[in-house]
């Protein structure tokens, strides 16, 4: 039977009211029976409860608490969500140039920025000239202590994107107002004491205008599997000056081209959870080989960041040394074959040293401000045990807990002070509330005098004579201050 012009323009009309049920029901649907499989979201992301009524109660409905939770708890078990938030967070992309992805911006020409690398090369996170120092001569002795056990200790500087590419950051921010950074200081501290030092971040900025293909990814914020191949190439050479014969040597069979980056190449861009592809760029892939030792290679123990996988997943570290280990971020360790075998503790740190001919520090502008993540303090306690003073330890501390470092880069803003003064402050703080609980600890004139000028200040009746004394006297509350803890330890000395 024939259906006529008329059942026709009926059953069109019926599909197009039908369209958005079914659109508002999609949702539901999907949650329910899963019938199309979705790409998960890639990162970190609080996994909510199904919606409940468990939290309903009297003061969490009038307090609005409820309601919130619940609503969250709503959309986050929504059918189709991982794709709505690629259509959300694509759509602020090409419109707004918005990355959806935490601490992430877009710079010019399509640059992808972690946006602390921007704050650190500008000089936002600057902790002092004075920090460098204290760090290059502890550095120096530790290197010269190895040196006579016949074991060596490197510091590599890695690159960072916001050093190299100041052209392409965001509007917001202006290459030629930056300050002294930590990178500048340190280096300039490391090289003045003449401690063994490979600069790879002055190196990429060398060869950025030469080099053949990217040594950054548009859409990465590490090296590229090139540029890191440069890196390895030139870490190899530098050993085998230092330490000649024991060291491969790397080099580069042949460059391959992929129709998709590489892993981690493009781990700005899936962090920012989008429907479009991972942007061309000018990558390449080496293949690497190597040039055998002349005598036993060495066994080597990195401390570092994420930029060192690059060398494991290409199987650098593997073929150039010894069987070693690297500790990620002094907490991970990790084996020269790319597996995790456990967590770092704090009596490993002698056994290491005795096991290992070779220590590498390596760290990105991004983290400067954390070196080594304590590792370069405990092994100068191990070499020199007691010549660590107090103030010098907690300040250490702040640096590099990373959270509470950038609440101090934002106190120290809000204050209106310098970051090493708001640093100091807080160190003296937590020096303190250790001293109450560990007076016996506290004994040296450096460490006392402080702890007594900080006793004053906070017994009320005490404070107030002193100030008292110092009106009268006409000189400054901290003066005055100074005077009575000189006068309190000397006389109990005396004792």
């Amino acid at each position: 039977m024939k259906s006529t012009p008329g059942s026709t323009s009926s059953t069109a009309r019926k599909l197009l009211l039908m369209f958005p049920v079914l659109v508002l029901f999609a949702p539901a649907f999907q949650r329910q029976f899963t019938f199309i499989k979705e790409r998960p979201l890639e990162g970190a992301f609080f996994n909510q409860k199904k919606p409940t009524f468990d939290n309903l109660s009297w003061f969490s409905w009038l307090d609005g608490s409820f309601q919130k939770d619940f609503t969250d708890q709503l959309e986050a078990d929504i059918g189709f969500r991982n794709t709505l938030v690629r259509i959300h967070n694509q759509w602020q992309y090409m419109v707004f140039r918005k990355a959806n992805a935490d601490g992430v911006i877009v710079g010019k020409q399509g640059e992808l920025f972690e946006e602390d690398y921007i704050r650190s090369a500008l000089g936002e996170f600057y902790v002092g000239k004075q920090v460098w120092e204290d760090k290059a001569l502890k550095l120096k002795a530790v290197s010269d202590s190895l040196q006579q056990i016949g074991k060596k200790l490197l510091i590599i500087l890695e690159p960072g994107k916001g050093s190299l590419y100041p052209e392409r950051y965001p509007t917001k921010y202006k290459p030629d107002k930056r300050s002294v950074s930590n990178y500048q200081a340190f280096k300039s501290s490391l090289e003045n004491y003449k401690v063994p030092l490979l600069d790879l971040n002055a190196c990429f900025m060398e060869w950025k205008d030469t080099a053949s293909y990217a040594l950054f990814p548009q859409s990465g914020t590490h090296w590229s599997y090139y540029g890191a191949a440069l890196a390895a190439d030139t870490l190899l050479k530098l050993l085998n000056h230092m330490i000649p014969d024991h060291i491969p040597q790397l080099k580069i069979e042949r460059l391959e081209k992929r129709v998709k980056p590489r892993h981690p190449d493009d781990d700005i861009w899936l962090a920012m959870n989008m429907l479009g592809k991972v942007p061309a760029d000018n990558l390449i892939y080496p293949v690497l080989s190597f040039l055998p030792a002349k005598k036993a290679k060495l066994k080597t123990l990195t401390i570092g960041d994420s930029f060192f996988f690059y060398w494991l997943n290409d199987g650098i570290m593997e073929q150039a040394f010894d069987k070693g280990s690297f500790w990620y971020y002094n907490k991970h360790i990790w084996d020269h074959q790319g597996k995790e075998t456990g967590r770092v503790q704090a009596n490993m740190i002698a056994t290491a040293t005795n096991e290992h001919d070779l220590f590498i520090i390596m760290i990105t502008e991004r983290f400067h401000q954390n070196f080594a993540w304590k590792f370069d303090e405990q092994l100068y306690d191990l070499l020199f045990p007691g010549k660590r003073n107090h103030l010098s330890y907690f300040s250490n501390q702040i640096r590099t807990a990373n959270t509470e470092f950038l609440r101090m880069v934002d106190e120290a803003k809000q204050q209106k002070i310098s970051l090493s003064e708001r640093i100091e402050k807080e160190a003296y703080y937590l020096m303190y509330q250790d001293y109450l609980l560990h007076p016996e600890l506290y004994s040296d004139k450096e460490d006392m005098i402080p702890m007594l000028m900080m006793t004053i200040r906070n017994t009320p009746d005490w404070y107030a004579t002193v100030a008292a004394k110092a009106a009268k006297q006409n000189i400054p509350v901290d003066e005055m201050l100074h005077m009575d803890a000189v006068w309190i330890y000397e006389s109990k000395q005396n004792e």
